[in-house]
């Protein structure tokens, strides 16, 4: 199955969740979903997603509601067919479909996340930052250096010793050390 195909098959199965979600929307209010006002969904309770006076709000329309449901049939098929182009030895018209069931819940998943990830790595490159910064001073305090007005970072001017540049190269730091002699990459 071509990933285009099994986009196709994606995409038919959330347009099945949007039917479960249409049919459930007329069993419950007994009118179209687009028809439903926003103070009729739960009146006595205040959810704490909704700002104030968002209660009273207009039906959205049934434009609103094929928008929606387009993008939901859009990310669906999106999903199924990267899945179908990324393992396509693996994908038949049943995962492609349970794909596409669980696209839309799976990216609202997966965007909860990125935050919190994307949170958790700052603050690791950023500690490694900050700690790397609070040993320099350290390191040069307990050799008995001091930085100068005309030093940056508590260099010393000239060739340091240990430096490449002065035939000692130093081991295991940096991108430098792990090259070959010919420069001709890194080590495997």
């Amino acid at each position: 199955m071509d990933w285009l195909m099994a986009a196709m098959v994606g995409a038919a199965g959330g347009a099945s969740m949007e039917a479960i979600d249409v049919i459930k929307s007329i069993k419950w209010h007994r009118q179209m979903p687009w028809n439903v006002q926003s103070d009729t969904i739960d009146p006595p309770q205040r959810r704490t997603d909704i700002r104030p006076g968002e209660e009273h709000l207009p039906a959205p329309g049934w434009k609103a509601y094929c928008v929606a449901g387009v993008l939901r049939l859009l990310v669906s098929a999106a999903l199924t067919g990267v899945v179908a182009a990324t393992y396509p030895q693996s994908t038949n018209p049943l995962t492609t479909f349970l794909i596409g069931l669980g696209a839309l819940s799976a990216v609202q998943q997966i965007t909860t996340l990125v935050p919190l990830m994307v949170k958790s790595a700052g603050r690791a490159a950023l500690g490694g930052v900050v700690g790397e910064a609070q040993q320099q001073p350290q390191v040069l305090q307990e050799n008995g250096l001091q930085s100068g007005p005309g030093q940056s970072h508590g260099a010393l001017p000239g060739p340091q010793t240990g430096s490449p540049s002065a035939g000692n190269p130093q081991s295991g730091t940096g991108v430098a050390a792990q090259q070959d002699p010919t420069g001709g990459g890194g080590a495997a």
